[in-house]
């Protein structure tokens, strides 16, 4: 049963930490602008529970526990980095753990580990079964930000992004592990003797007792490319005695890895046809693979939205987005503005991110006469061409060689496509073609050059926002697995970095003011 606690404790005469301190360590304890304190009352205090009612049932059970602690318990994990186990001792013990929480009282009780759990259980399973698969926990947050913009009056209009690929907490496994491993955590052994084919029976009984990793260690590319169409044949059979609802898992993999002609022949399915979301590992299935600057990651990638006005004020995280990591960053965009808007209560006005959020529909986006906003990246994706394309109004195509400085008008090919005659290196002649999206291309560049250089590095700051996000992973790895539990993470992760952000702006205008 749901219900709403105070946030207005009574304070014990003889029970509260700071009456059985001394002097000194009692005026410490109650300074206001302590980070306990400041947690308490920029955190803790401004959690809405009301949030969260849907998790629970009105007429049955017992009362709920201390949401608002709950919450603000996850946010000091994840600002440590530190273990459930260390986290519950220092809510226990800690004194400066238990005012952020608002236990000011020695004997108020700390919610029991249980609560933590089941609460962290009910966010996931109510995104999942939801319709809208609505995340109760990113609500909140953007309802405890949006309550710090505006009680320090940070306006939004001005915002900034950046993205993280970070990996989940899973063993890197070969194609073949993959397979087996996903075969042995859907089937045990009894599910052999039920194949009808004794030859596939006896594969079957070989590989539900094979070790994967050892397999993979002592076999040339040959002999393991054989078992590989082995397992695949074996896995087919023992689809075929389950129902089509049923081991979903492995049938994913299965149609993932092989190809199944239309006499019912398997083969294994070549490596450059197999897509970077497919399963990377049986215990994390929402994980992606991606490859970028070098370092190829199975995982998320995490984009995180930042404010960055112009005053003196501090830079809040607005918004924080989780997908598999093969999502282009130019995908996050459009729910980053519009959340970012219903956090601050305004429209932005000026967005400042790097050359991978440009793309045609973001530019659209941006030159949208209603809710549009000023684009500037430091730069766009691809190899800058030899030619320099502006299309007329009329419908000509200038064509600037930069080597030469030559323009010239191109030949109009039809209403999407042009060309200009060139030589090549052998000395032939030849065409060269372009069409709308060349041009386009061409124009954003010229634009994003355009852009001086004083407004272009403003987007470099967040890459301090990144870097705290990811300080506490063991070489970009988390503890979690799943996409639900990662985006937990994150959010968890960005709510401290604004409650640090907001503690020391409090200490920096005290200062001023002494």
């Amino acid at each position: 049963m749901f219900k709403k606690s105070t946030t207005n404790k009574q304070l014990g005469l003889f029970t509260t930490a700071s009456s059985l301190m001394c002097k000194r360590e009692s005026k410490q304890y109650d300074n206001e602008n302590g980070w306990h304190m400041q947690f308490y009352r920029n955190v803790t205090s401004n959690i809405d529970e009301e949030v969260f009612r849907p998790l629970f049932d009105e007429k049955m059970g017992c009362p709920t526990k201390a949401i608002r602690q709950l919450v603000a318990m996850s946010i000091l994990k994840e600002g440590a980095g530190c273990s459930d186990e260390t986290l519950y001792e220092n809510c226990r013990f800690n004194l400066l753990w238990r005012a952020a929480l608002g236990l000011f009282n020695i004997d108020d009780q700390c919610p029991a580990i249980s609560s933590y759990y089941h609460l962290r259980e009910l966010i996931c399973n109510y995104e999942e079964t939801s319709e809208e698969h609505e995340n109760l926990y990113e609500k909140c947050f953007q309802k405890l930000t949006a309550a710090q913009c505006k009680a320090y009056k940070v306006s939004g209009k001005t915002v900034r992004m950046d993205s993280k690929l970070i990996s989940s907490n899973i063993a890197w496994y070969s194609r073949y592990e993959i397979i087996h491993r996903t075969l042995l955590k859907s089937v045990d052994k009894s599910v052999a003797p039920r194949i009808a084919d004794q030859l596939v029976r006896l594969k079957a009984e070989d590989f539900l007792d094979e070790e994967a990793s050892k397999t993979v260690y002592r076999s040339d590319s040959e002999t393991l490319g054989k078992r590989l169409l082995d397992l695949g044949i074996v896995i087919s059979h023992i689809l075929k005695v389950h129902a089509e609802t049923e081991l979903a898992l492995l049938r994913r993999v299965f149609h993932e890895q092989y190809d199944v002609a239309e006499d019912g022949t398997i083969t294994v399915r070549d490596k450059k046809l197999i897509t970077s979301d497919s399963v990377q590992n049986p215990n994390d299935t929402d994980a992606a693979y991606r490859s970028k600057g070098g370092k190829k990651v199975k995982g998320f990638a995490v984009n995180i939205t930042e404010t960055c006005d112009e005053e003196s004020k501090p830079n809040l995280i607005t918004d924080v987005q989780v997908e598999p990591a093969n999502k282009a960053d130019n995908g996050f965009v459009k729910d980053a503005v519009k959340k970012t808007k219903e956090v601050t209560g305004n429209k932005v006005d000026k967005l400042h991110a790097d050359g991978a959020y440009q793309s045609k529909d973001n530019r659209e986006l941006a030159a949208d006469k209603e809710n549009g906003f000023d684009f500037i990246a430091n730069g766009i994706q691809g190899k800058p061409s030899r030619f320099d394309l502006d299309l007329q109004e009329d419908g000509t195509l200038q064509v600037t060689d930069k080597q030469t400085a030559e323009v010239m008008t191109a030949i109009k090919v039809n209403d999407d496509k042009w060309k200009i005659p060139v030589k090549t290196k052998e000395g032939k002649d030849t065409y060269r073609y372009f069409d709308k999206a060349s041009a386009e291309r061409s124009k954003a560049r010229r634009q994003t050059e355009s852009i001086p250089w004083d407004e272009r590095k403003k987007r470099n700051n967040v890459e301090a926002s990144i870097f705290q996000y990811c300080f506490h992973t063991r070489n970009n790895k988390t503890r979690y697995r799943g996409l639900i539990k990662h985006t937990l993470q994150a959010i968890a992760r960005c709510a401290w970095i604004n409650m640090r952000r907001l503690f020391l702006y409090d200490i920096e205008m005290s200062l001023q003011i002494a």
